[in-house]
Parts: structure tokens; C-alpha cells; sequence
């Protein structure tokens, strides 16, 4: 039975959850070094570059004021200059143990290249209301539960004490991104008012998930065993 028009955005984000991904459990668990979570970080900080990018563009092309106004109000949140969030990315990486700077220097996996140009495809060739899904439901509304699992591990295994300067990205993105996220399915709810696109709503936030946990892939295997990729090297001689 084909649920409501929520419940298949919900149901279209929860069927491939990036908070289930291995490396994420590895997190929650305390298993994964603060070096490798800060390299979480410097693939976060180039995927967020783009999303905000993707986010000015869809302000200049969407006509609805309350859409618009809304972006922009987000756009001005993440860029605050006196309280950027890229820069609290690097305030974590800092304490555990990297260069602050050498966040925006560091290598950009394929995962990550691949989440970033997909993300231009998708704002450059599908319906505004659409790429709003995969942008808001798709992708941002996924960071509110992986906070949730790997704060209190930010806590009980890495020594962090709650509101600490060095975890504020994670923890301000528990409220941030509760309230984004809300915002985000009131907007795709209220301007996807076919069924043509409600379907393509649906459809993109599949191919975020997909292409967010193609990303986090990446993540895991050079964090962990410093790998850019996850495919084996073929013996020619074997071959």
C-alpha cells in the first residue's frame, strides 16, 4: 500500500540511512582514532563547500519569496562570518591532533568529487522542487540522526565535554538540522503539487542516500586502510 506523500519521503531517506553506514558505527562504538574522524571532517568540509554553493544557486532561481528567503536565511546561518560552520569543522579537526588549515588543502576522495558534481547535475537539470528534496530531505535531514549516534560517543570515548568549543559542529547541527529538516519536507510538501513531481521528489532523495553512502565508502576505506577506493588490485599476470 502506497503511503502518503510524507511517508514515501521518509520511507525514500530511511531505506538507505548513511547514519547505518560501517564507519559510523565504528564511531559510536569508539572504535575509530580521532585522526580518522577528523578525516571525516575534511571530506564533510568539501561537501558542504558545494551544498552551500548548490544552495545560492537555487536562491537565485527559485520565484517563491518564502523559498527564497528561506535559503538565503540558511545560506547566512552556515556563512555567519563571526561563527561559520566550516570553521567549527576545523576547530574539531584541530583537536584531534591535525592542522587547522590543512582541512581546506586536503585530498577531495572520489566519493566525495563524485557527491559534488552530482549535486551541480541535479540543482543544473531537475526541477527546483525536486533538487529541494534531495538537498534538504535527501542529504541534510540524514546529518540529525548521524549527530544523534556519534555525539555521546563524542563524550563517553573521546573525551569531550558536552558544548565543548571543539564538538559545537556536531552538536549545533542536532538542532540545526531538526529544524532545516522540518522546513526542508514543509517546502518539497507544499510546491510539489503533481504527481509527476512528487515522484521525482521521491527519486532524488533515493539518489542522494545512494550517492552520500558511495561518499562515506570512500571515507571508510582510506581512513581505515588507507585506500582511495575499494577495488582490488588485479594481477596482470593472472588475469
Amino acid at each position: 500500500m502506497i503511503g502518503s506523500f510524507h511517508d514515501r519521503l521518509v520511507a525514500a531517506r530511511d531505506n538507505n540511512h548513511s547514519k547505518d553506514h560501517p564507519f559510523f558505527n565504528l564511531w559510536a562504538a569508539g572504535k575509530l582514532t580521532k585522526g580518522q574522524t577528523a578525516f571525516y571532517c575534511t571530506q564533510h568540509f568539501h561537501y558542504v563547500t558545494e551544498y552551500l554553493n548548490w544552495l545560492a544557486y537555487e536562491a537565485s532561481q527559485i520565484p517563491h519569496r518564502d523559498v527564497k528567503t528561506y535559503l538565503l536565511e540558511n545560506l547566512g546561518d552556515e556563512e555567519n562570518p563571526e561563527d561559520r560552520h566550516l570553521d567549527m569543522l576545523k576547530d574539531y579537526a584541530a583537536a584531534s591532533g591535525e592542522e587547522r588549515d590543512s582541512v581546506e588543502r586536503s585530498i577531495v576522495l572520489g566519493g566525495t568529487d563524485q557527491l559534488q558534481n552530482w549535486g551541480w547535475r541535479m540543482v543544473y537539470q531537475k526541477p527546483w522542487q525536486a533538487a529541494l528534496a534531495g538537498m534538504f530531505i535527501g542529504l541534510e535531514s540524514q546529518f540529525l540522526d548521524i549527530c544523534k549516534k556519534i555525539v555521546p560517543a563524542l563524550h563517553q570515548y573521546y573525551g569531550y565535554q558536552p558544548h565543548a568549543r571543539e564538538i559545537r559542529f556536531f552538536e549545533e547541527h542536532i538542532h540545526a538540522d531538526e529544524i532545516h529538516g522540518a522546513k526542508g519536507f514543509a517546502i518539497v510538501e507544499t510546491y510539489c503539487t503533481s504527481a509527476e513531481l512528487q515522484n521525482l521528489a521521491v527519486k532524488q532523495i533515493e539518489e542522494a542516500t545512494v550517492r552520500r553512502w558511495r561518499y562515506m565508502n570512500s571515507i571508510y576505506w582510506y581512513a581505515l586502510h588507507g585506500k582511495i577506493d575499494d577495488t582490488p588490485a588485479v594481477n596482470e599476470r593472472t588475469a
